[in-house]
């Protein structure tokens, strides 16, 4: 009551003392004056403390009169003897002691009151000056944070990052659901309302939101950790605090780190490659996930990896890591291992280096496993083809310089004055013989290189294959007899069709005869056999000769794959006849195996081919021989030998015959008049033989134009065709062939 005004104190001691006086009377009925004053000791105390002095004074006085009043109407206050005086006099003293109590009081309770007034206002400050200082620390939280209020979940404070997360400012006052409709889902609604009214909490993990109304679904996609905690007044939820983070940028680092490592994992799967580290004390390594694939155990297995490496590869392996520990430096090495599946041989590239600890010291290695088996596989393929190379070359030399030697002893017989007409006979016949085995060496190495590259042309027709295989035993009978062995044929009475190049099919058994009498010795035994296998024909070649090792079989069909030979080399070859089997045979649609029981043991070749049925045909008369037709050549070749030879042959068989060395020179002759027949070379030097058959093409186009080239390709035959001539040869061609064709060539009608 210190606050009370001056007017309401005094009309407060006035009510006071009207009500003391009223207690008095009433008092006074009951116990009939005994203590007149009783009533007014409390009051006045009450009216000095709760009005002050002054208006305790005025009930002091109505209390005092009143009293003197009572007892002046009961004549109890005749003079001043007796109790009655005494009591007056007492209610004075005590109730001026009253008033002074109750003032003291008053006085005491207002400096307690002022002092609890200015520790509430100090409190109050201190409490505002913290909630102040709490919302600066919210608004600068590192994350987003909003405080709701109410069943509505109206937005009081939110910081700056939920207004950029939103892309909305001035939100204060506003329901979180109108305000941000995108946040407001029914989960989260839900999980508010939970929070207010029951006041339980809710927390997040990378919980996907879109938020804000720009840009595309994508763009808008944010992921947030956030939480929500009741704020609690006056025991119960008045409000929610949210807060949380926004998480997008470090998940999109930890998605784009994952897809890192499961690149850089697949690159090393695709790589066969391992990272591995090495703990030298417990001498225990930790591999990347791609050793399991490289090495077929898992990551616990490959702790101790030691058991799969190859013995003898061990201790030079120790050896240049402890050498890499002691320097602080780095080891490389190539090392065989076995994969712990399969138990299967794998060549490792090992590349270590050492890390030094703080204190120098060496304790761990670290480093790359590298699967190079490929590599060493097709380098030990590279070595094998190299050494095969070698020895073809070898082989191809050898096989040259044989015939060379008797055509360079038969030239020097022919040249000499002293020689007999028979023993030039028999040198003509050496050379012609020789010179026939050179050119067949020739035709198998094109052969072969046609094969290879897919380039041989085949003149497929139904035929009976028996007829190839005679073909074959007229072209190896004399290789056969020379080396006195026995040859056993075994062909069926009926026909066998094949739909084939009879000429190719011929050089394919010839080629098998052929290897069978190089590998088997003298007074051998060498088979032929032809029998109807399901839908298929099969051809058979055995012999009881040298046989074929275990390790050669597989590859007895590759490009200069021989077997073992002596010094002397006396099996001949080159080896490749097997290879131009296998290629002839496949582009025939059959196949070809090899069998032996090893060396020594004698060999079987097994060619099966597609049968087809063959067409009845009636014979064929004899074409009537046309009578010989002396013709005008003209041979144009740079090399002087060659043309002066062909020169001499042409003239040999009746034909008038001219010689140009190059294609000048033929320009100049056939100014005077076109021969019947030209004979070019192709590689003509200044102006090729193309360019010169265009050029008499040009002037002429009854004129026969015949190519000769050392080149047997099927481009080479196009582009002679293109450049106009009419046949095209490679070297060296059969004397008979080309006189055949000239002779065809000429009676043929013009085109």
């Amino acid at each position: 009551m210190a606050s009370l005004g001056t007017g309401a104190r005094w009309g407060g001691a006035t009510v006071l003392a009207g009500l003391s006086v009223g207690l008095e009377l009433l008092q006074w009925s009951f116990d009939g004056g005994r203590a007149p004053f009783l009533i007014f000791s409390p009051c006045l105390v009450f009216a000095a403390a709760a009005f002050g002095r002054g208006p305790a004074m005025l009930v002091y006085a109505a209390g005092l009169a009143s009293g003197s009043w009572l007892l002046a109407r009961h004549d109890a206050v005749a003079g001043w003897e007796g109790e009655e005086p005494a009591a007056i006099a007492a209610f004075a003293l005590v109730g001026l002691l009253s008033i002074y109590l109750g003032g003291l009081g008053r006085l005491y309770a207002g400096r307690g009151l002022r002092a609890e007034q200015a520790l509430a206002d100090t409190r109050v400050a201190q409490s505002e000056a913290q909630r102040d200082h709490l919302y600066k620390l919210l608004l600068q939280a590192p994350g987003f944070v909003v405080i709701l209020r109410g069943p509505a979940h109206l937005i009081e404070l939110s910081n700056v990052d939920f207004e950029t997360l939103v892309d909305r400012r001035n939100l204060i006052g506003l329901p979180f659901a109108g305000a941000v409709p995108e946040l407001a889902t029914p989960h989260l609604m839900a999980q508010l309302d939970a929070a207010l009214s029951s006041g339980t909490p809710y927390a997040a993990r990378e919980t996907p939101i879109y938020a804000g109304t720009a840009g595309s679904l994508a763009e808008r996609l944010h992921f947030v950790d956030f939480a929500l905690q009741p704020l609690v007044g006056d025991g119960r939820p008045s409000g929610v605090f949210l807060s949380g983070v926004d998480v997008t940028e470090a998940r999109r680092a930890r998605e784009a780190l994952l897809l890192n490592e499961e690149r850089l994992k697949d690159g090393l799967m695709a790589a066969r490659m391992a990272v591995w580290e090495l703990d030298i004390e417990r001498r225990e390594v930790l591999f990347s996930d791609s050793a399991t694939e490289l090495f077929g155990a898992t990551l616990d297995e490959l702790r101790q990896p030691w058991h799969l490496v190859h013995p003898d590869d061990l201790p030079p392996l120790e050896q240049a890591r402890k050498a890499a520990v002691d320097s602080a430096g780095e080891y490389q090495m190539i090392v065989r291992a076995r994969r712990a599946d399969d138990g299967a041989t794998i060549w490792l590239d090992l590349r270590g280096r050492a890390i030094a600890e703080s204190d120098g010291r060496v304790r761990r290695l670290r480093g790359v496993t590298i699967d190079v088996t490929a590599r060493e596989v097709a380098e030990q393929g590279l070595r094998t083809a190299e050494r095969r190379k070698d020895e073809f070359l070898a082989m191809l030399a050898h096989e040259l310089r044989n015939p060379l030697a008797p055509i360079s002893a038969a030239a020097t017989i022919m040249q000499g004055d002293m020689a007999q007409p028979a023993q030039i006979k028999h040198a003509a016949a050496i050379v012609a013989r020789q010179a026939s085995h050179l050119t067949r060496l020739v035709d198998d190495l094109l052969d072969a290189a046609r094969i290879s590259r897919g380039k041989i042309e085949l003149v497929p027709q139904p035929f009976d294959l028996r007829l190839a295989i005679e073909d074959a035993l007229e072209q190896a009978r004399p290789l056969l007899q020379a080396k006195h062995q026995q040859l056993q044929v075994d062909l069926p009475p009926a026909p066998q069709g094949v739909n084939g190049d009879r000429a190719r099919l011929t050089q394919v058994v010839a080629n098998l005869l052929s290897n069978a009498a190089r590998f088997t010795p003298a007074h051998g035994t060498i088979g032929v056999g032809l029998a109807r296998a399901g839908d298929q024909v099969e051809l058979t070649v055995t012999d009881n000769g040298c046989g074929i090792a275990p390790e050669l079989l597989p590859h007895v069909f590759g490009l200069f794959t021989q077997g073992q030979r002596g010094a002397d080399r006396s099996q001949g070859g080159l080896g490749i006849g097997l290879a131009i089997v296998s290629g002839l045979v496949a582009l025939h649609g059959g196949t070809v195996q090899a069998y032996s029981e090893g060396s020594g043991t004698g060999a079987r070749f097994v060619v099966g081919l597609p049968q087809t049925a063959l067409r009845s045909a009636a014979p064929a008369g004899a074409p009537a021989e046309a009578p010989a037709r002396r013709v005008e050549l003209l041979v144009v070749d740079d090399n002087r030998d060659a043309a002066d030879m062909l020169a001499v042959l042409l003239r040999g068989a009746g034909h008038d015959c001219e010689v140009a060395y190059d294609a000048e020179s033929a320009l100049r002759r056939l100014q005077g008049g076109l021969p019947m027949a030209c004979i070019l070379d192709i590689g003509l030097p200044v102006m090729d033989g193309y360019a010169l058959a265009r050029t008499i093409r040009a002037r002429s186009t009854d004129i026969v134009l015949f190519a000769l080239s050392g080149y047997g390709r099927s481009e080479d035959r196009e582009k002679a065709a293109a450049a106009g001539f009419d046949r095209y040869f490679v070297k060296p061609v059969p004397p008979g062939e080309l006189l055949e064709a000239l002779a065809a060539a000429i009676m043929a009608p013009p085109a």
